[in-house]
């Protein structure tokens, strides 16, 4: 066995709030659409239910209607909250020629081509995983943005997987709140999200606190999921403490 220090954190992972293509059932990707009113206030009700989460860094992706939603959770936070940060790498998937097309509609073009909508790639599209890798890149980035900057918190462990290449969940370790080195709020979207959900789950095999069918879903509008995270810079285990949260919805009309 070997030793080798790490950081544990937490990110907080929110989908943008609803939009009037969202309404409609329209494709957005990179089509940049504003907060319905209805979105609007998703977003401040998540606000509120984190208000008390002291974020150390803010992160959202350029289109409108995530850094909107980020603005109005940090609004409501009375811990001093961070300044935002822009990533493009958080933008939804670009869903090529059918961006603004109902589902419907694209459902249709799907089946003409002896495909489902999940199997369908439209010209131009980006595919899934160029999608994943994007979001996984800034997932990675992220994660090695926090080991560097927070060296006098590292925490030594013990690497029982001498092949530190591969990075997987079979060892979880008990990841604990009082660890934690920083809390980061990320604003992104339903299909970039699933992608890198599915990506912690699937291939890193963190285990879901519920029911497995969740990953085949998209995050409601400002869904809420919530991760711990044990890094060093080539193995990495998270816990999830939440996925798909949307507690704060309710008694929403």
């Amino acid at each position: 066995m070997r030793r080798s220090m790490a950081v544990v954190f937490r990110v907080v992972f929110v989908r943008h709030g609803e939009t009037n293509a969202n309404k409609e059932h329209r494709i957005q990707g990179h089509l940049d659409i504003p907060l319905s009113s209805r979105g609007e206030k998703q977003a401040t009700l998540a606000g509120k239910s984190l208000s008390e989460h002291k974020f150390s860094r803010a992160y959202a992706s350029d289109l409108q209607r995530a850094y909107a939603t980020c603005e109005r959770i940090l609004e409501q936070n009375t811990c001093g909250p961070p300044t935002i940060k822009e990533d493009a790498k958080l933008r939804e998937r670009n869903f090529g020629s059918v961006e603004g097309l109902h589902i419907d509609e694209v459902k249709s073009m799907a089946t003409a081509e002896g495909l489902t909508w999940p199997q369908y790639n439209p010209p131009g599209a980006e595919t899934l995983g160029v999608l994943q890798e994007r979001m996984v890149c800034f997932f990675k980035e992220l994660c090695q943005s926090v080991f560097d900057k927070n060296k006098q918190a590292r925490i030594d462990i013990i690497q029982e997987n001498q092949n530190e290449d591969l990075v997987s969940g079979e060892k979880l370790q008990q990841l604990e709140e009082k660890d934690a080195v920083e809390r980061i709020l990320v604003v992104s979207h339903g299909a970039a999200l699933k992608q890198l959900y599915a990506h912690f789950h699937k291939t890193l095999e963190c285990p879901l606190p519920g029911d497995t069918d969740i990953l085949s879903r998209i995050s409601p509008n400002t869904g809420i999921s919530e991760y711990v995270v044990q890094y060093s810079p080539k193995k990495y285990y998270l816990r999830c403490v939440r996925i798909h949260d949307e507690n704060h919805l309710q008694g929403l009309s």
